[in-house]
């Protein structure tokens, strides 16, 4: 399992959803979680290992400690109060960017088991659900910049790569 990063085209790419009952899914959530861990983020979404189904696994390390492992999760509810959320990206390491979030959401999401779930959440949590359910339509955190911070961004990112590349 391999990490994709920015500009690999999978991640722009619209996921579709998982059949009810596939048992590949809770091996790639298994997988998933491990990864998660591993690359010590805060959520992780199937196309940004190049699965482009509805999958996604996001602990935010809060407490009481909680992994949330979501198959074809959906917003059902947004707060209109918009927020600042400072983002970063495991497919876009190294960049954090400043955009607009919902302050809340309520997502529907079938858990390992298929079974339907409801989050309610705020903050942090309601900021990384947004930004991993992006990823399933193919959006990258900074396509939800302006035109020209987004240019900004692609610019710093390709410069803190090489930076990076060199002290390798």
């Amino acid at each position: 399992m391999k990490l994709l990063t920015y500009p690999n085209p999978i991640l722009s790419q619209k996921c579709s959803d998982v059949e009810e009952g596939d048992p590949e899914a809770c091996s790639i959530l298994e997988e998933m979680s491990k990864k998660l861990y591993e690359w010590e983020g805060a959520g992780l979404a199937a196309p940004q290992i190049g699965i482009l189904k509805k999958i996604v696994v996001i602990d935010v390390r809060e407490e009481p400690q909680r992994l949330y492992k979501l198959i074809n999760p959906k917003i059902v509810q947004k707060s209109e109060e918009m927020v600042e959320s400072r983002e970063g990206c495991l497919s876009l390491p190294l960049l954090r960017e400043v955009v607009l979030r919902s302050q809340s959401v309520t997502v529907e999401y079938l858990d390992e088991k298929f079974i339907k779930r409801t989050i309610q959440a705020t903050g942090f949590l309601s900021f990384c659900l947004q930004h991993e359910l992006d990823h399933l339509d193919g959006v990258l955190y900074i396509d939800r910049l302006s035109r020209l911070k987004k240019s900004s961004a692609i610019r710093k990112f390709k410069k803190l790569q090489n930076d990076n590349l060199r002290h390798e």
